[in-house]
């Protein structure tokens, strides 16, 4: 498991959203969902807003690759969940980065959301 540079993860993790593309199990990229990106150093983060039933995170969780398209830049990447030491932190990332969006962060921080936390490393 690699983790990006810190410049690197700023630049994916830079944007109010980005795009996660998952893989299906032949190898074809999914349609892209938008969703919210976190970072803690070299180490980037996405939650499924609606759990571990998105159709996005299922896709992840099943192949492990696809894409992330922020700021108009596809990069290959791998999925892998989160581990249960790592929550706190992303919980704090994005506290911090969607602070104005206080009550979807709220919803974001829940069992459901936070169960489906994944780590996104280089391709």
């Amino acid at each position: 498991m690699t983790d990006w540079t810190d410049q690197q993860a700023a630049q994916i993790a830079g944007p109010q959203e980005v795009q996660v593309i998952t893989r299906r199990q032949d190898g074809s990229l999914r349609r892209p969902t938008t969703i919210w990106i976190v970072r803690d150093g070299g180490r980037v983060f996405i939650r499924s807003t609606n759990g571990r039933t998105a159709a996005w995170f299922r896709g992840a969780t099943a192949t492990g690759t696809g894409q992330i398209i922020s700021g108009g830049k596809a990069t290959d990447v791998t999925f892998t969940e989160a581990t249960e030491a790592d929550l706190p932190t992303v919980d704090t990332a994005y506290r911090r980065k969607y602070s104005q969006y206080a009550g979807i962060v709220d919803h974001l921080i829940q069992d459901g959301p936070r169960s489906a936390t994944l780590q996104l490393q280089p391709a």
